[in-house]
């Protein structure tokens, strides 16, 4: 999948996917070679090496859906590509953005959710074998929405409170709320989240302030803000993924119909990206050479060379193509149309859809998740 490279040992019975999000990045210089002087021992006299062991295949792993409407899980069979089970969620109000870079622990999807009837949010665990919730985190009150990305290294997770302008810090291991905070959005909300460690070693938490026309950067240590990069006004900078080399913030914004990528440790730009109508967010394979962008008010997912930045490949999806989950194996991506109730499964050796699933009413978002390392 993307940017979450490392991988636990779970039950088979666990359908998840660790997204990853792999960069985008200045071309890189080639790699260098190592070079070694000939033995002066003969190959003959050398006692044979055993040959190494096969690497073990990667499987590909079920797919989730989120609906406001009844079900409101839908787990897909990667094997069939169909509708394998379906779950309510009890008292549920309505799903935040809970898109493929969503924290995971190696049982649980962490997801976020709104009452509309009182504006409290919370963060609910979802087991993905029983798809039962098992916990509920609550964080006080927002208007509009929470965020959730990645975990922390800290074992903490950071949560955006999106018309509050707040960020919120849970422990993942006791579950308690330990800070919720304000942060500088510049008039605007705190619109999205994201965490990556760079190579400086510093871990760092994204959020883009939507009208604001800022993305900020926090230390995830001090929990204080590090860098700040300002977009040209009106360009309303709303949706972000760290890469998972975290040398690079892609930030999708709301009026370019592209998205700009930022240095992660200098907060400038590297460079604007094109894509489509209302880039909406963008995930990667699970190398991280490239990104694949979903639209809010497009029929495209558009593929991206993340280290040249190149233009790959459109593929017609459906209204609204907006949400995308690749396999960890790197062999598909699951690509969700709103409008037209399906998700389309891609290949990605060429490109080509391979089916279409109709999923119930109103899916907004999918998710998958293979074993962590």
């Amino acid at each position: 999948m993307q940017r979450r490279d490392a991988l636990l040992r779970l039950s088979p019975g666990l359908a998840t996917l660790l997204a990853a999000c792999a960069s985008g990045g200045a071309p890189e210089s080639g790699a260098a070679r190592s070079t070694t002087a000939p033995s002066s021992t003969s190959s003959a006299s050398a006692p044979a090496s055993a040959p190494s062991p096969a690497a073990t295949p990667i499987p590909a792993y079920p797919v989730f859906s989120f609906s406001n409407s009844s079900p409101h899980i839908v787990q897909i069979d990667p094997a069939t590509n169909r509708i394998a089970r379906t779950k309510d969620v009890p008292n549920l109000g309505v799903w935040a953005t809970n898109d493929d870079n969503c924290y995971f622990d190696g049982k649980h999807a962490w997801l976020g959710a709104r009452n509309p009837a009182n504006d409290d949010v919370e963060v609910m665990l979802l087991d993905l074998d029983t798809l039962e919730i098992t916990r509920r985190i609550p964080l006080g009150k927002d208007r509009t929405t929470v965020y959730i990305g990645k975990g922390s290294r800290l074992n903490q997770l950071f949560v955006a409170k999106h018309a509050s302008g707040q960020m919120s810090v849970i422990d993942t291991k006791t579950f308690q709320v330990l800070e919720t905070k304000d942060v500088p959005v510049n008039g605007g909300v705190a619109c999205d989240m994201d965490v990556a460690t760079g190579p400086d070693g510093i871990e760092r938490a994204f959020i883009p302030t939507d009208t604001g026309d800022t993305t900020i950067s926090i230390n995830t240590a001090t929990r204080e803000v590090i860098g700040t990069y300002t977009h040209t006004k009106g360009v309303r900078p709303y949706m972000l993924t760290a890469s998972p080399d975290g040398r690079y913030v892609w930030v999708q914004e709301r009026t370019t119909d592209g998205q700009s990528v930022l240095d992660a440790r200098t907060m400038q730009l590297v460079k604007h990206v094109p894509s489509g109508k209302s880039a909406f967010l963008n995930s990667f394979s699970p190398g991280g050479k490239l990104s694949y962008i979903g639209h809010n008010a497009d029929n495209r997912v558009v593929v991206i060379d993340a280290v040249t930045f190149a233009h790959v490949k459109d593929i017609e999806v459906g209204t609204n193509a907006k949400d995308i989950a690749p396999q960890p194996n790197g062999k598909s991506i699951y690509a969700i149309a709103t409008r037209e109730n399906l998700i389309a499964v891609i290949d990605t050796s060429n490109w080509a859809i391979t089916a279409r699933i109709t999923l119930p009413e109103n899916p907004e978002y999918c998710y998958c998740r293979g074993p962590l390392s």
